[in-house]
């Protein structure tokens, strides 16, 4: 009987010692504020163009990139 008792106790603690899914404090709601909606937009002469849109601008083929922002391809238009 003292062998159940002492079998059942270390079963006890071993399972207390694992870490458990719902004890453990949720760590992801600043990230999905920092994620982007996919929705960003670029400015070109007073207007907002949709990300993926090109320009050609001083020789340079232009992108609007996911971050809102103007980024150099590398390729002559």
């Amino acid at each position: 009987m003292k062998s159940k008792i002492a079998l059942l106790a270390a079963l006890l603690a071993a399972v207390f010692a694992l870490p458990s899914q719902a004890r453990a404090p949720e760590q992801r709601g600043w990230l999905l504020l920092a994620q982007s909606s996919g929705q960003a937009t670029c400015e070109l002469d007073g207007r907002r163009v949709p990300q993926g849109a090109t320009v050609c601008q001083q020789g340079q083929t232009m992108r609007c990139t996911a971050r809102g922002s103007w980024e150099k391809s590398g390729k002559p238009c």
